[in-house]
């Protein structure tokens, strides 16, 4: 029964992915855009900057084209680089905010402060490891104004080491992937998952003008700003980076896994613990194989088959490299380990005496 589902379930995903596929949109290097645009990047203690890739993408920008806001909730160890950046491209404004009202989530807090700033005819609000090129911005802003709706973009990850590329490809912005497009259960399901799925959310500006940020009191500003569109009755749809928008990892493997750690730890503290379970699900399918081989061999075995043909289309989707594919038992091993990581060191933390010697 157990194997029957698991084939089920990966059949899911795999339709889900083509579908997402075939109806998302991606972006193009061919793409002309005259307007203006606004990136929105809230900085938090969570945040990773990677400055090179920056630095390398930087000959592609055009002035005046694009505006860069960071938003910066206390002292943040990247603020250096980012104001070297600055000084590298004049149109990145930092916006430091030391200190805000107890209780208020920091991102909604900051983009109600930076509002009355923004005046792109499109405005964009991502996170700090993106990494985009000029043609991003083209081809989304072209897509957003053409189409007149939102949309939320999923970026390729960047091929820096083997190992490192294999781990990160098999996270939640996959899992997001292979389960979004079925409307009636977006909500509840994948809303969750998106908190922690990395990407671009592009808006016109009277979308983003429209939006009430006094009222918002999730951590997550994905969750928050899917949550708001909800309200208003605004549906967004999916694109692709393709070549075009970058999400980045560390290149310490080390730094990866405490990375990857961390993602549990995001995902079972929203109130909605349906995010959890729901990547908890994927990783299980994606590890099928490897964990029930010898209890369900015949499962295994189609559940593999199956697997090699989801990757597949994830690699068209994506453009994976084939020896990060290759790799992919190891990275459910790593996605595993660092699960385990995280439930120990919770274990530890709730039921460890907490006591000290004097």
């Amino acid at each position: 029964m157990l194997g029957l589902l698991v084939i089920g379930f990966t059949v899911l995903m795999i339709y889900t992915l083509v579908k997402n596929a075939l109806f998302g949109k991606q972006l193009s290097a061919d793409d002309l855009y005259t307007g203006s645009t606004d990136l929105i990047i809230p900085i938090t203690y969570r945040s990773e900057f990677y400055l090179e890739p920056w630095i390398k993408a930087l000959g592609t920008f055009q002035s005046g084209q694009v505006r860069i806001h960071l938003l910066i909730d206390g002292h943040h160890p990247s603020m250096t680089a980012w104001h070297e950046l600055s000084q590298k491209l004049p149109n990145v404004e930092l916006h430091t905010f030391l200190s805000r009202p107890e209780g208020t989530p920091a991102v909604a807090w900051m983009l109600e402060k930076v509002a009355p700033h923004i005046r792109g005819e499109v405005v964009i609000i991502g996170d700090a490891e993106l990494v985009p090129t000029a043609q991003a911005f083209s081809s989304l802003s072209k897509l957003i104004l053409d189409k007149d709706r939102p949309y939320f973009v999923m970026p390729q990850t960047a091929k820096l080491n083997l190992v490192g590329e294999s781990l990160a490809l098999l996270n939640p912005t996959l899992a997001l992937a292979s389960v979004f497009g079925f409307k009636k259960y977006r909500r509840k399901m994948t809303f969750p998952l998106l908190s922690v799925a990395q990407g671009w959310m592009g808006m016109p500006l009277k979308t983003f003008q429209n939006l009430n940020f006094a009222g918002i009191t999730q951590e997550s500003w994905k969750q928050a700003l899917t949550k708001k569109w909800e309200e208003v009755n605004v549906d967004f749809h999916l694109a692709f980076g393709e070549r075009q928008l970058l999400r980045f990892y560390p290149e310490d493997l080390k730094v990866q896994i405490f990375q990857m750690k961390s993602y549990w730890g995001d995902l079972w503290n929203q109130p909605d613990k349906n995010g959890f379970w729901l990547f908890l699900v994927a990783l299980f399918i994606w590890s099928f194989p490897l964990l029930c081989f010898f209890s369900h061999p015949f499962w295994s075995l189609a559940s593999f088959t199956l697997l090699i043909l989801y990757r597949f289309f994830s690699k068209i989707v994506f453009q994976e490299s084939w020896g990060a594919i290759a790799l992919h038992p190891l990275a459910c091993i790593g996605w595993i380990g660092t699960l385990v990581w995280w439930t120990i060191d919770g274990a530890k933390t709730k039921y460890g005496s907490g006591t000290q010697r004097n």
